[in-house]
């Protein structure tokens, strides 16, 4: 550590110090959260693709019913019955679960994990740094809070995580392939908001149209598999009013970690906190233009990408959290290269830290996050 720049090795020591024992606590806190339900949101699709193969479509539009069968099907494996889980994906997102839906229960669950986790590790292999701080990078995202949720709730947030750093990464080098993995995004169009916004910024249009290429095939291919009638349900629920579903989906959201949700733990209603979410994303509209069109280093411009991509998603759950994660990381990975000030590798720890404390409902510490988050950016946009 004595070769690397002022202040880098006590900036360093001090994220170690923290980092560590709340990276265990949450991984602890996680396990008991779902060690009788583990992979219960990978459930939802797997149930969704076995009454997709049975020509059930009304299934996947009747939220009560829709559960009672998942918890049937996954009794053997469940400790407990889930409450209330829904499926109110777009149908496209039935293609993602497609290549694993032969395993069978659980190795679909354990396939799709490992796969994506290896594409996320592929990922942030091109955006470490080198020696011993590369693999302290690496073991970072592996005791990130989020990554132990994500597992336990059989998310896919590697897969998108892994999209997003592979994208970036080769926006000079393989533009198509980065076009590609950035409109895969489209599983996850929440976290997709401001993709074009960076594209666009850094005039990397040869991506931009490969990401809408690959957006239109999605779903043109939908539209044969899983196929229209689901995309009729489908439409149909969500532009029908109908108040128990949209009751579903606000469910939904009070239980994540998006500005939305923090402004209705703070007691706001729904119309008022959907205006913050919307000033937000204007705020990180802003940001990642600034980013992309400007001079700052690479890890910088995409850790400001990151962090604000799970500021601007409408809907965010505690596994997305793991962008936030990575960005932390990437700031303190650039000790390597530059100094490292104390004020912001604590801003970048306690970044990190916060995924062990959210969805702000849980632990009633809302805007705790985003506040840590627009501060992170605007210190990486201030060089």
């Amino acid at each position: 550590m004595s070769d690397w720049p002022p202040g880098s090795a006590r900036s360093l020591r001090l994220a170690g110090l923290v980092c560590v024992p709340v990276g265990l606590l949450g991984w602890l806190i996680f396990y008991y959260l779902f060690r009788a339900t583990a992979g219960q949101d990978w459930m939802v699709f797997d149930t969704a693709v076995g009454a997709w193969s049975r020509g059930d479509i009304a299934l996947l539009l009747d939220g009560p019913r829709f559960t009672d069968v998942l918890n049937q099907t996954h009794a053997a494996w469940l400790g407990q019955k889930l409450v209330f889980h829904p499926w109110v994906y777009p149908p496209y997102t039935l293609l993602l679960v497609l290549p694993f839906a032969a395993l069978g229960w659980p190795a679909t669950y354990i396939g799709f994990q490992a796969a994506s986790f290896a594409l996320m590790l592929a990922g942030l292999w091109r955006w470490r740094p080198t020696g011993a701080l590369g693999w302290a990078f690496l073991a970072g995202v592996v005791l990130c809070p989020a990554t132990a949720f994500t597992l336990g709730a059989g998310q896919n947030s590697f897969f998108s995580a892994g999209l997003v750093l592979l994208g970036v990464a080769w926006l000079r080098r393989r533009p198509v392939a980065a076009g590609i993995c950035l409109g895969l995004l489209a599983f996850k169009p929440q976290l997709g908001l401001l993709i074009p916004v960076a594209l666009a910024a850094s005039g990397a249009w040869v991506p931009f149209a490969a990401a809408a290429a690959t957006v239109a095939a999605l779903l043109a291919t939908s539209l044969v598999v899983p196929g229209l009638a689901l995309w009729r349900g489908w439409l149909h629920l969500f532009l029908s009013g109908d108040p128990a579903f949209h009751q579903w989906v606000n469910e939904g959201r009070i239980y994540g970690q998006s500005v939305f949700s923090n402004l209705r733990v703070l007691g706001l209603p729904d119309g008022l906190a959907n205006a913050g979410q919307d000033v937000s994303i204007l705020i990180c509209l802003a940001c990642v233009w600034r980013a992309f069109a400007g001079r700052l280093a690479a890890p910088r411009r995409l850790a400001v990408l990151l962090l604000a991509m799970t500021l601007a998603a409408p809907h965010l759950g505690n596994y997305d959290a793991i962008l936030t994660g990575i960005a932390a990381l990437l700031v303190l990975a650039e000790a390597a290269n530059r100094a490292l000030p104390r004020a912001e590798a604590v801003l970048a720890v306690l970044v990190w830290s916060s995924t062990a404390i959210n969805p702000p409902i849980l632990f009633h510490l809302p805007m705790l996050t985003p506040i840590l988050c627009f501060a992170l950016i605007f210190r990486l946009l201030i060089e």
